[in-house]
């Protein structure tokens, strides 16, 4: 007969426990495996939920190792290349438009050419400087694996039908650039780049004839790139191609001086689109589907007056509802940067999520990448956000941004991360508004009506 020891206590509740320990173990591996083998890989953005992506275009892009271009095409001749860098893929913007994660990013080389084989281009003097530095730039809209927010696939995007001005300064743009996506509720997914209009005499050879059709020798261009909904309306004005975004501010160029327009800030309201022109003041317009944007508030923003430049925008302001935050009211966040001899620092900012949109909060400089310029070793300290999204299930804030101008990179940030930049203050309610404001919006919403009555005439006409 054998006999039974007593087991302590202590020793039956460790084997308990143990045995506890085990069964979770168990447990963790089969929902890993059942997570994995029915339910899929879970996204990176749940895995890591602050990370700092480097994106790679290498698969994606068919043109990632562009060879040196030997010759490129100026006014529609060959014109040989002295000096050249790049491809790089830099300021890239992401954004989820339905399902689907989609980029757009911006491929820049830089080149030089000899002013004297340009005919009638100015020459100088100066021996170091006889030669045109040129920024070219490429669009590439991608389609992106979901799982790890990398390029899956990529083609140009370039939408322009015109030749390009000339700047006549010894340094030339070239190509579309930086591309920022906008979520269009009830309309698509829209994107807005920059580049110089057409010259004055798109046959002509003479400074005063190649010359942009002003007066911006740089500005914003709007394009749908996917409509809202199975097939294009073809009824909607902001689907029939590109629109060029033209404000007039009252500002008037000095001679030999480029005016550019440039970095506008997106926001939707009320299923219509606005821009944040400027910042400091806040200056707010909405553009008419002919392009022609018109002024309708202007409040303070005391929170940028400590800044070492003027704010300049980046990227489209995202409604982020009270549910989201946790805070007493939605508002709109969006991201601008200061720059100091191509130092360049990057804030957060919260706007009221109704006219004016005083924007009335500021973050401490963001946690991105800045790196160094590949055509100037001088400029180490260069990023730029490009596009800002929401992911509500998992409470965090997703930026495309490029660091250095050639290396994209998306990051990730749970908003307890993002709302700890912000100092805890509460905006008044408080709204700073030039008296001619009410005004200005009469006068918008007359010229809207009238453009909707123009458009409809030629429908009418067209038709008939």
């Amino acid at each position: 007969m054998l006999r039974r020891h007593a087991v302590p206590a202590s020793r039956r509740k460790a084997a308990a426990g143990l045995n506890l320990l085990l069964l979770l173990q168990l447990v963790a591996a089969d929902v890993k495996q059942l997570s994995t083998s029915v339910l899929g890989e879970q996204p990176v953005w749940v895995q890591n939920q602050s990370a700092d992506i480097v994106l790679d275009f290498r698969k994606a892009d068919p043109q990632y190792k562009h060879p040196s271009p030997g010759v490129v095409q100026i006014r529609g001749k060959d014109m040989r290349v002295n000096f050249h860098i790049g491809y790089y893929h830099g300021n890239v913007a992401m954004v989820r438009y339905g399902t689907n994660f989609i980029v757009a990013v911006r491929k820049m080389h830089f080149y030089k050419t000899l002013r004297s084989a340009i005919q009638n281009y100015p020459l100088s003097t100066k021996k170091d400087e006889e030669y045109i530095s040129w920024w070219g730039s490429k669009l590439s809209v991608c389609s992106v694996d979901s799982l790890t927010l990398q390029p899956r696939s990529c083609e140009d995007y370039d939408p322009r039908t015109w030749k390009e001005c000339e700047w006549s300064k010894g340094f030339e743009g070239a190509g579309p650039e930086d591309p920022r996506l906008i979520v269009w509720p009830g309309k698509g997914l829209f994107m807005m780049f920059g580049s110089k209009p057409w010259p004055k005499d798109p046959s002509g050879t003479l400074p005063e004839q190649t010359a942009c059709e002003g007066p911006w020798a740089f500005q914003p261009w709007l394009v749908q790139l996917k409509s809202y909904g199975p097939a294009p309306d073809p009824a909607d004005p902001w689907g029939q191609g590109v629109v060029r975004l033209q404000y007039l501010s009252g500002e008037v160029p000095k001679e030999g001086e480029l005016l550019k327009e440039k970095n506008w800030n997106p926001f939707i309201y009320k299923g219509q689109l606005f821009f944040s022109q400027q910042f400091d003041p806040h200056v707010v317009i909405q553009p008419m589907p002919n392009g022609t944007c018109v002024k309708l508030f202007e409040s303070s923003s005391r929170v940028f007056r400590n800044l070492t430049s003027k704010p300049r925008g980046n990227t489209q302001a995202v409604l982020v509802p009270a549910a989201f935050s946790g805070e007493a009211r939605d508002f709109y966040l969006g991201v601008v940067h200061a720059e100091s001899q191509r130092a360049y620092q990057n804030y957060f900012y919260k706007m009221q999520a109704h006219p004016p949109f005083r924007i009335y909060a500021r973050s401490k400089p963001m946690p991105i990448i800045n790196g160094q310029h590949p055509r100037n070793p001088v400029w180490t300290s260069v990023s730029f956000p490009m596009s800002l999204d929401l992911l509500p299930e998992t409470n965090q804030v997703l930026i495309g941004y490029g660091s250095g101008d050639q290396v994209p990179r998306v990051k990730l940030m749970t908003w307890q991360d993002v709302s700890a930049l912000f100092p805890h203050v509460q905006h008044g309610s408080g709204e700073l508004v030039s008296c001619t404001d009410q005004q200005r919006q009469q006068q918008h919403q007359h010229l809207y009506h009238a453009e909707r009555c123009q458009v409809k005439q030629q429908r009418m006409t067209s038709v008939g």
